[in-house]
């Protein structure tokens, strides 16, 4: 199955936690001031600047960007990325409930609806699980010459990626983040090379380029009970996923259709797919591993992790920023089913062919 969905879901979740923030419940503790105006600045500061993006994958897979943003909230938002070796150059642009992704030389690309931050449900839900799941230490430091705070988000458990973020002390805006993997590697970077303030409206007037030729992108919909029942002939497999992890939504897509769900702790994100089918299908780069129950398949993906499986006449994938351990201890819980037989594996295949 494709996992460029589970790529963008999940970037889009991580970005939901750094947009908007409220008071924790006295339980949790308060939030750090830095880390509330982080997250309170993307709706409110412009402006415009260079960024150096470095994420680790494997030898093979580091990728390094200059990116350089146009930041004017809450409409218009542009990034231009320029590789630091031998990856395509890309433009995404975001204007209103539209976003782009094109190929400058090329003009060509795709479009669809810009997910919503759903700052509402980010202020009842998100920062209380930050909080509960998450220790946070702060520090005065200083960046650009600009005075900052820096914050460090540490996970209760440590199967999951902690985080440090430099919040710049005028504006709120995150000036540089790393993110740790739970086996102490580091596997993202994002720092400002240049910063600077902008007023609000400096580019109400901009405009998405009409000389592309875009590829409009497959909808992806919140799904109802109704929808999934139907989507997977029946009730959807109860994945048991790891502690401090909660369902934000539930979403169709593609002409299976998959069905999405989206877990989130507050800072790192997990998302399952699923669909009908009892004869797993291996996403390419992963190896098999064998378990009590029966195989499973695994891949790293940065600070991610794959794990799939298949369990009462359903194929599941879980993707997330998460151990595999953990991953793989939700999916012996959840349930795995037995390695298929030859007959099995023809017998998905003339499903498949048939479309049955």
């Amino acid at each position: 199955m494709a996992h460029r969905p589970a790529e963008s879901l999940v970037r889009v979740t991580l970005l939901v936690v750094l947009v908007a923030a409220m008071p924790a419940p006295a339980r949790a503790g308060p939030a750090p001031p830095p880390l509330l105006q982080a997250v309170r600045a993307r709706a409110t500061v412009a402006y415009r600047g260079e960024q150096i993006v470095v994420t680790w994958g494997g030898a093979a897979r580091t990728q390094a960007f200059l990116v350089r943003i146009e930041r004017d909230p809450p409409a218009w938002t542009r990034l231009d990325y320029f590789p630091l070796g031998p990856n395509l150059r890309w433009t995404v642009i975001r204007r209103d409930a539209v976003e782009i992704r094109f190929d400058p030389l090329r003009l060509t690309g795709t479009t669809g609806a810009h997910l919503s931050s759903d700052d509402d449900t980010f202020e009842t839900v998100h920062l209380p699980w930050l909080l509960e799941n998450y220790r946070t230490v702060t520090a005065q430091d200083a960046l650009l010459g600009r005075k900052t705070t820096r914050v460090e988000l540490a996970p209760a458990t440590h199967d999951r990626p902690m985080r440090r973020i430099a919040v710049d002390a005028e504006t709120g805006v995150v000036l540089r983040s790393e993110r740790i993997g739970p086996d102490g590697s580091l596997g993202e970077v994002t720092a400002f090379l240049s910063f600077e303030v902008m007023p609000v409206g400096w580019r109400r007037d901009a405009i998405i380029p009409t000389d592309l030729h875009l590829t409009p992108q497959a909808p992806v919909r919140t799904a109802s009970a109704a929808d999934i029942v139907r989507a997977l002939g029946g009730p959807p497999v109860q994945v048991i996923v790891p502690a401090g992890f909660h369902k934000t939504g539930e979403y169709l897509t593609g002409d299976g259709p998959v069905v999405q769900t989206i877990y989130s702790d507050g800072l790192s994100t997990l998302v399952v797919y699923q669909r009908r089918g009892s004869v797993a299908s291996p996403p390419a780069g992963s190896r098999v591993v064998a378990t009590a129950s029966g195989p499973i398949w695994v891949q790293r993906l940065g600070l991610r992790t794959l794990v799939h499986w298949s369990h009462s006449g359903r194929v599941l994938t879980m993707v997330g920023e998460v151990s595999r351990g953990s991953l793989q201890t939700a999916a012996e819980r959840t349930g795995i089913a037995s390695a298929p037989r030859i007959w099995d594996h023809l017998l998905a295949w003339l499903q498949e062919l048939f479309h049955l």
